[in-house]
């Protein structure tokens, strides 16, 4: 056996600018500042001391990190950071973010092996852009996102979103400019923070010291297409350095600006159920019909919205000594989203449910399967008390926004050549507002209604008269709220490293963490003024129609021969500020959330053998949720503590030929919205509710990888994992009662809810990679993931479906990209495709929503005509795939949707 080596030596650097000096700690915050102030009085009397410069950080590499920093260049930095690395991590520069079409940080995030990226926060189809991420194959709320080693706090402009609590950040905050570094952790180990049963992404940004020169900065702008909306946005960005000749101060400043228009076309089934019978009369007429699946309601669908994102970044560096530093830095972006969606929708409602006395009898349908795909009644054969052929529903948001932000200090005191501490304190808040009120009318008296569904699942609506408003009478229909959330945290660690004389051993890692969180929901109801239901206030100037071609790159037109009419925004903006108000809190809907943490850990770096090398340790964590406040019920207190042991190893096998194992237990707690709150749907008469005695998901994960370095920026690797989870979050189904806020004085009725519970269940799945620089400027990369995930442990009927669908929520089976680029002296050029199958979107009123597979194909140029200075060009989501949502298991068409192309042409 040949003797131990030395441990692979560190580039000694700053705090803060390499993740794994952050050993996640966790002690009572107060504690934590009275142990920082401490700290910073024997920091100063330390470096009175000392006159010794530092001595270079021999500390072991503990991640397995592929570092980009270009296209060519950065092959060969990323292949050679990941083959000397410990455990399974990936990096992503800003040096390749500056070279892809990335708008926020989730756009970057989704080239990863094993990482997907979502564009909707659960079952209302996609937005357009990447809003959260996931990893290994599992929901993003299993996926923990930090900023420079700590917690951010974020919020949701959609009013769903923000019900529903969720601790994964919302990435529209977090534009792709703040990013120095983003370091995604495959496998867990002692020293990272607890709540990512499936990994952890970390966003590091840059640092004024980092920096060669004393001075600079980086000033970009640039115009955004937006190929539906057909409009010109710009975007604007701009960051400045500074430092001190003796390189032991220097401040950094970013801001950034970017405008963008969204319209969205699509083709909705709002409300699916049985087909039922009332007249007997009609029975034979009917009888393929009964029971069968049938679109109460069947949309086309114009969502258009504004956003824009404004922040700034602001750091400022200090070197006290050479064994003190200090690090402060703040964050503030917000994001104001306002938008509106009209809902044109064929309504045959009355006629084939039994509320009506009267069911009819269509003039044709066709039955496939279980499902009523075509169905048309003409004029004159709705029942009286049925008799409307249109509903036509205005959701409007015009104040729609979300903001995040946090101030935190870094610490650093280097007491010995063994021991050294490093430390965090700092607060971080996320808020978000949304005023969002329905106006609905109804039009077609008697005039008949249908709809056909096409192969791609499209309602193509039958509305004879659809393109005029025929009030009868019926009145303005209404509902609204106002909905505000405030996430909040305080936290403090300390961590310390000691080098022992010890080659088995040669370092020991400690620390303590500890945070203080309390999140909100806070829903006010909206009061109308009994005058406002008269349809003779809309005027005639306010019926319009949908925009020619409203329906864009759709496959199929859902409103053929006719654009729908629609009651314009103005109006229904001037008729809210006029007749509505929102004095009074919807208790059933609000909720608080008061969480403290507690961790502490230890681990120490394993040196067994010369060519093996890793870590081993423990996390105690102590988690205790009190005051879980929420409609009709008493608060609620629980605690609980869990153990987090890793171990990491890391073998050459070869000269190019490295092996990784990683064996941990690693936790996630439920979303806040999951303890707590009610979300109804008061038309279908069903809902989610909260589940207070909800437990932490604790995973136990085995990671397995091979990689092989057979060339210069070459690599091809591969690698194996599975996890097994112990109190995943499932839903179950039941009868409740509740105020129905719809109906005057708000009537108590029965409603079908789900509610979360935790289960049990499992992963497993593999990763593929390949890259390689080929000749004459030329390279390509690859990767695959697959992964099989499912519940084990079933709950009546799986999720609260009516199918046996127990697959984990999140889970695409397969995922790939692939990546080609040129480059050259004065221009580089990439084209990168990502795509991932069909997955269990979420759970609304009872039901699982599932996303259908797509891809995504990017393009950008950048051309050096200057020193100095690049003109670029980016194209975004070439391919716009059809995004279906479907319910329950594929079977009913939820929502189909297309968003358009993104181009970008700018300076930098």
């Amino acid at each position: 056996m040949q003797p131990r080596r030395q441990h692979r030596a560190q580039r000694p650097e700053f705090i803060g600018h390499n993740e794994d000096k952050f050993m996640k700690v966790k002690q009572t915050p107060i504690a934590a500042a009275v142990s920082l102030t401490l700290l910073g009085a024997a920091f100063a009397a330390q470096a009175q001391q000392t006159d010794a410069p530092a001595k270079p950080d021999t500390k072991p590499q503990q991640l397995e990190q592929v570092v980009v920093t270009g296209i060519r260049a950065s092959l060969q930095q990323s292949l050679t950071q990941k083959k000397n690395a410990e455990s399974i991590v990936e990096v992503i520069t800003a040096e390749d973010v500056g070279k892809m079409p990335d708008k926020n940080v989730a756009d970057s995030l989704q080239r990863v092996p094993g990482v997907n990226t979502t564009s909707a926060g659960s079952a209302e189809g996609s937005f357009g852009e990447n809003e959260h991420v996931q990893m290994r194959g599992i929901s993003s709320q299993y996926t923990l996102t930090t900023l420079n080693g700590h917690t951010v706090s974020t919020g949701d402009w959609y009013g769903p979103n923000m019900r529903d609590g969720g601790r994964s950040v919302t990435f529209t905050l977090l534009p792709s400019d703040l990013i120095g570094r983003a370091v995604i952790h495959k496998s867990s180990q002692a020293d990272i923070t607890e709540g990512g049963a499936a990994g952890t992404v970390d966003i590091q940004t840059r640092h004024p010291l980092d920096f060669k020169e004393r001075f600079g900065g980086v000033v970009s702008a640039e115009v955004a297409r937006s190929d539906a909306a057909g409009t010109n946005d710009p975007s604007v960005s701009a960051l400045i350095h500074w430092k001190n000749e003796s390189n032991t101060f220097g401040i950094l400043g970013q801001v950034f600006s970017q405008e963008r228009h969204l319209r969205r076309a699509g083709s909705e089934g709002v409300w699916w159920d049985s087909y039922g019978m009332a007249d007997p009369g009609n029975a034979a007429g009917i009888s393929n019909l009964i029971g069968k699946q049938v679109s109460y309601l069947s949309g086309a669908v114009l969502f258009e919205q504004e956003r824009k994102r404004q922040g700034a970044y602001l750091e400022a560096d200090l070197k006290v000594s050479p064994d003190l530093s200090f690090n402060l830095s703040g964050f503030y972006s917000k994001l104001d989203a306002k938008n509106s969606n009209t809902n044109f929708m064929a309504g045959i409602t009355g006629a084939v449910n039994n509320w009506s006395a009267h069911t009819q009898v269509p003039s044709s349908s066709t039955v496939t399967g279980n499902t009523v795909t075509s169905i048309f009644f003409p004029a004159n054969t709705f029942a009286n008390d049925a008799a409307y052929s249109v509903v036509e529903d205005v959701a409007l948001r015009p104040d729609a926004k979300t903001d995040s932000k946090f101030v935190n200090l870094d610490g650093k005191w280097v007491v010995s050549e063994q021991l050294s501490f490093t430390s965090k304190l700092g607060y971080t808040e996320g808020n978000a507002h949304t005023k969002d009120v329905g106006f609905e009318v109804l039009s077609g008296w008697n005039q008949g209604a249908g709809y056909t569904l096409s192969p791609e699942g499209i309602f193509v609506l039958n509305v004879p008269g659809g393109d005029k408003f025929h009030p009868y009478g019926a009145g303005i229909g209404g509902w609204g709220s106002d909905n505000k959330s405030k996430d909040k945290e305080t936290y403090g660690q300390v961590d310390g490293t000691y080098k022992l004389a010890s080659d088995l051993f040669p370092q020991l890692k400690f620390g303590a963490r500890a945070t203080t969180h309390t999140r909100t929901y806070t829903q006010w109801g909206l009061t109308r003024d009994p005058a406002s239901s008269n349809e003779a206030l809309i005027p005639a100037d306010a019926i319009g129609n949908y925009p020619a071609n409203w329906y864009g790159d759709l496959p199929v037109n859902p409103t053929p021969g006719f654009l729908p009419f629609k009651i314009s925004d103005a109006f229904v903006k001037s008729w809210l500020d006029k007749y509505g108000s929102f004095p009074t809190i919807t208790a059933q809907y609000s909720y608080e959330i008061k969480e403290k943490t507690q961790a502490g850990y230890l681990m120490a770096d394993l040196n067994p053998y010369d060519n093996v090398t890793g870590n081993i340790g423990l996390r105690v964590v102590h988690t205790s949720n009190s005051n879980v406040v929420s409609y009709g019920s008493a608060p609620y207190e629980s605690s609980r503590t869990d153990l987090l042991p890793s171990l990491n190893l890391r073998a050459d096998m070869a000269k190019n030929v490295v092996a990784r194992f990683a064996l941990s237990r690693s936790m996630a707690r439920p979303d806040y919205g999951q303890f707590a709150g009610v979300d109804l749907r008061d038309l279908q008469h069903t809902g989610v509710t909260g589940n207070p005695l909800l437990k932490p998901v604790i995973s136990t994960n085995v990671d397995a990888s091979a990689e092989w370095y057979f060339a210069p920026r070459s690599l091809v690797s591969a690698g194996v994992f599975a996890s097994k989870l112990n109190g995943v979050i499932g839903f179950g189904s039941t009868t409740l009662p509740f105020q129905n806020t719809s109906k005057p004085g708000n009537p108590v009725e029965n409603y079908l809810v789900s509610a979360p519970i935790n289960s049990s269940g499992q992963l497993t799945g593999f990763e593929a990679q390949y890259q390689q620089a080929l000749f004459g400027g030329f390279g390509i990369d690859a990767n695959f993931t697959h992964v099989n995930g499912k519940l084990t442990q079933k709950n009546g009927t799986c999720n609260g479906t009516p199918t046996e669908d127990c697959s984990l929520y999140g889970t695409s089976k397969d995922t790939y990209n692939f990546g080609a680029f040129y480059e050259n002296d004065w221009l580089s050029a990439r084209l990168a495709y990502n795509h991932r199958s069909s997955y269990k979107l979420g759970n609304r009123g009872a039901a699982d929503f599932f996303q259908s597979g797509s891809g995504q194909l990017n393009f950008a140029l950048n051309l050096n005509f200057m020193k100095d200075a690049t003109f670029t060009f980016e194209a975004q989501n070439l391919t716009d795939p059809l995004q279906t949502v479907y319910k329950t298991n594929f079977t009913q068409i939820a929502g189909v949707y297309k968003t358009g192309k993104m181009y970008y042409a700018g300076l930098r």
